[in-house]
């Protein structure tokens, strides 16, 4: 859109074709000719994979360029090497077919756990939705229980009161109440009942109302980490200009567990994002001692709840606190959840303002 608005292209917002697809259109076809555009949209790309641009020209043979983007792909690396192989002068015909059909098959891959993700989505908003139900139904048999108990209650005063208004002697009261005694202490048997039972309903009720609320959370949580793995899935990976918005302005994040074969792609993650990345993996196999110098040299720590030890993340927390250092807990080990926390306000003070400041 930033390239559009310098071209001054002109679009129309409709339902039926959207901005992002207008302008998607009109730079595909203007990169197969030699005008501004297409000089604009390379000197970009260039731009923007300049790194990758710059390891590649040291290679010279389509081999070398093999294992390149070989490697790249099994580390999750593609927009930055994809193009500086696109555009080396050694590139040839069965490489550049060979790339098309990874990325072709890739996209197949994302496109099938968005498809999962969204039926996950589904399903929590179904069962919040029978849940919030279920809440209602209790809330209602709750009143309907405190109504017959203070009918219970408001009969027995009314009864206690007609005898002391009658001012009777202990006889008379004797002879009155005797008849009635046993339906007194039923009374008083059936009002300790019902306390018992409101007071378990109550519970219940207080459990299901923390359950929703978990399930809201959750269902906020998956749709802003389903909304950035779109976002970068549909423009080029976490590279995507949407998230070129947050600079870590070289400050230094330090991300405690997860696991190992995510750890290359969280690192160029953070390190694209004008960050530094430090990894500890929790005790697997680094000592905890080195933890604490970890977290000394970090400027913010984060950490999945989902792979990591009780240990582990309770002396973090400690580390944070006596050191004074900024962290949150990630819902998984994901790059989705990495890319949701990066954006959290926890953070934003810390990472996101310029180190003069």
């Amino acid at each position: 859109r930033n390239l559009g608005r310098k071209l001054k292209v002109q679009t129309v917002k409709t339902l039926q074709c959207p901005v992002d697809y207008q302008l998607h259109g009109l730079f595909v076809k203007e990169v197969g000719e030699s005008n501004i555009a297409s000089k604009l949209i390379n000197k970009l790309l260039d731009k923007r994979h300049s790194s990758s641009i710059r390891k590649a020209r040291s290679m010279g043979t389509e081999a070398e360029l093999f294992d390149y983007w070989f490697d790249s792909l099994s580390k999750g690396d593609i927009p930055g090497p994809y193009w500086s192989i696109l555009s080396h002068p050694s590139l040839t015909v069965k490489l550049a077919e060979r790339m098309f059909a990874d990325i072709h098959m890739l996209s197949h891959m994302v496109g099938a756990s968005n498809q999962a993700d969204i039926r996950k989505l589904q399903l929590l908003e179904e069962n919040l939705s029978k849940m919030e139900e279920k809440a209602v139904r209790k809330q209602r048999q709750h009143l309907k229980n405190l109504k017959a108990r203070d009918k219970i209650v408001t009969e027995l005063r009314s009864e206690l009161k007609r005898i002391q208004v009658k001012k009777i002697t202990t006889t008379e009261q004797e002879t009155i109440l005797s008849p009635n005694r046993d339906r007194i202490y039923q009374l008083n048997h059936d009002i300790l009942q019902l306390s018992a039972k409101i007071k378990s309903k109550n519970m219940i009720i207080r459990q299901n109302q923390d359950r929703v609320r978990y399930l809201e959370a959750l269902v906020d949580q998956l749709n802003d980490e389903n909304t950035s793995l779109e976002l970068a899935c549909s423009h080029g990976g976490p590279f995507a200009d949407e998230i070129e918005t947050l600079n870590l302005n070289g400050k230094c994040l330090l991300y405690v567990g997860g696991r190992q074969k995510t750890v290359c792609r969280l690192r160029k993650l953070v390190e694209d994002l004008n960050g530094r990345f430090i990894y500890h993996d929790g005790g697997v196999e680094r000592s905890m001692k080195e933890l604490a110098s970890a977290v000394t040299r970090a400027d913010a720590v984060v950490f999945p709840v989902d792979c990591i030890s009780h240990g582990a993340a309770n002396k973090v927390k400690r580390l944070c606190q006596q050191n004074l250092k900024p962290f949150i807990t990630l819902r998984t080990s994901g790059i989705g959840s990495l890319i949701t926390g990066l954006k959290d306000e926890t953070l934003n003070l810390h990472l996101h303002q310029s180190t003069a400041n």
